[in-house]
């Protein structure tokens, strides 16, 4: 079957914060230091591929939740329950100012892609303000739509999502690429509902916890440097 549409995750693939005071800065500043556990709590690993249509019901309630998971993970690393509210608001402040960008190979390549007729699509575990910040990476006029966990109550890789987002895109999986820099959400989940992936790894790029270093990655899984990597794969 033609390629017809490239589904895309967001952030470490399309964007990333130059500028942010996420939660080592913050807790740090406090004498305090982020364990595994508490950071899996606030970034949301211990979560992926879970339902959360309680918390997505708006963007009050899902805000609402962000709270209660950010004080999980201030328990979580032992941080003085006094402290909470300063530690909260400066992580808000944090990223109220937080600087996204592009990744300098994006805009020309989702060009390309445009040009060769594909639609394109973010699939993302972002928070309700996925729109913003694409917004903000000077992107939303290069993909055709996207769709954020926070709306549709369910994170990578849990099949619904991608589910969701081809709906949206009006495209079959076996039509589409994916694309992502997760190994759990961006390879193992679109390849249990008929996607295939593009596993992608920037020579900056964090640790993929949700892939075990010494397993060697499948053969028919490619794998790229950057976002060229998809033109490769049309």
């Amino acid at each position: 079957m033609d390629t017809k549409g490239v589904l895309l995750d967001f952030y470490g693939t399309l964007a990333r914060a130059t500028r942010w005071a996420g939660p080592d800065e913050v807790l740090s500043d406090h004498g305090y230091t982020l364990n595994h556990d508490a950071r899996a709590i606030y970034f949301s690993d211990g979560i992926d591929g879970v339902e959360h249509d309680e918390h997505s019901k708006s963007r009050d309630d899902y805000v609402a939740w962000q709270r209660e998971r950010a004080l999980a993970m201030l328990a979580a690393a032992d941080v003085h329950p006094g402290e909470y509210e300063a530690i909260l608001e400066k992580l808000r402040h944090g990223t109220a100012n937080r600087a996204m960008e592009a990744y300098d190979e994006v805009p020309g390549v989702l060009t390309a892609l445009r040009d060769r007729g594909l639609r394109i699509f973010i699939c993302s575990n972002w928070d309700w303000d996925l729109r913003e910040a694409v917004e903000e990476s000077g992107l939303t006029d290069l993909v055709d739509g996207m769709v954020s966990s926070a709306w549709v109550g369910v994170r990578k890789p849990h099949p619904r999502i991608y589910a969701e987002t081809l709906a949206e895109a009006s495209l079959e999986p076996g039509e589409c690429l994916f694309a992502g820099d997760t190994w759990g959400a961006d390879v193992e989940g679109p390849l249990a509902v008929g996607l295939r992936p593009v596993y992608l790894r920037r020579d900056d790029h964090w640790p993929d916890h949700t892939r075990a270093a010494e397993d060697p990655i499948r053969s028919d899984v490619p794998v790229a440097k950057d976002l060229h990597g998809v033109l490769d794969q049309i």
